[in-house]
């Protein structure tokens, strides 16, 4: 009988494990209108040929489809169904992508880790073949992701929409590694505590 309680008990923490480990993975995603809106550390430019940050080194990008740049650190994807695909070499909670836009870009879907976590339009009424700094920024934070490494894809989603065009990425980046939160003591104790409770109960019955 004391050993079939034990794989109860043993079960019910395995549950409550898988709990707390879903609790800690809500991703939430804001899309700002201004670029101060996300206030990172790690960050680098769209186009980090031409100007950099020099924090090229904690991030590796490749690009697929062609691309149009600007000396100034934009980088746009032009091809239907081009993308940016870029992986943190630093285990991160929180991601931001800074998108510059005119009137020649349009629908945009970000993917972390493969899912789909937002699509939206990056279409601007400014017209085009403007500096920077007429461009309308915009600034999409992706944060409450699982602490580890992780590869954003940012892809040109041109077709059946209101907006067909490039999407031009001006800056991304993650918070510091050391900066990740520690989940607080409340959020772990709770579910566990609760499973030592019905195990207590469940033995008081059998008893």
């Amino acid at each position: 009988m004391k050993y079939v309680n034990l794989k109860k008990i043993s079960l019910m923490l395995v549950v409550a494990s898988m709990i707390i480990g879903t609790a800690s993975a809500a991703v939430s995603v804001d899309l700002a209108e201004e670029e101060e809106e996300c206030d990172l550390d790690i960050w680098t430019y769209g186009n980090h040929n031409s100007i950099t940050s020099g924090f090229e080194s904690y991030f590796t990008s490749t690009v697929v489809g062609s691309t149009w740049t600007d000396a100034d650190g934009r980088l746009a994807v032009i091809s239907e169904n081009g993308h940016m695909l870029i992986e943190t070499e630093y285990p991160t909670e929180c991601f931001c992508i800074i998108f510059a836009s005119d009137s020649n870009d349009g629908y945009a879907g970000v993917y972390v880790d493969g899912t789909k976590v937002w699509e939206g339009d990056t279409w601007a009424d400014i017209p085009t073949a403007q500096p920077i700094g007429a461009q309308k920024i915009r600034s999409l934070e992706i944060a409450g992701l699982d602490n580890t490494v992780h590869d954003i894809k940012i892809k040109n989603l041109n077709g059946d929409y209101a907006h067909n065009g490039h999407v031009t990425i001006y800056k991304y980046g993650y918070d510091c590694p050391e900066n990740a939160e520690v989940p607080e003591f409340p959020t772990i104790a709770l579910p566990v505590a609760a499973i030592i409770g019905l195990a207590f109960i469940f033995h008081r019955k059998e008893e």
